[in-house]
């Protein structure tokens, strides 16, 4: 069976649940998002990102770098 609908029909459908079935549907959403930001990749905390921003920095001030052409070739291998 395959059916639409709007966002805001869910939405309703939700609120009109009972307050039980509206926290049984909250635990499983957490307990599925918490499976799914576990397994998730390219996770970083920000002083991850922030020391691999500045090892790119420093790399490109080396002059090791790529054009736009062998990023776009690199990119296309991946696909």
């Amino acid at each position: 069976m395959n059916a639409t609908v709007s966002v805001q029909d869910l939405w309703s459908q939700i609120l009109a649940l009972p307050a039980g079935d509206r926290h049984w549907l909250q635990d499983k959403l957490n307990v599925y998002e918490s499976e799914e930001s576990g397994n998730a990749p390219c996770q970083y905390t920000v002083e991850q990102l922030e020391q691999r921003l500045s090892q790119s920095m420093q790399s490109y001030r080396q002059g090791h770098y790529c054009t736009s052409d062998e990023l776009r070739k690199r990119h296309a291998l991946c696909e």
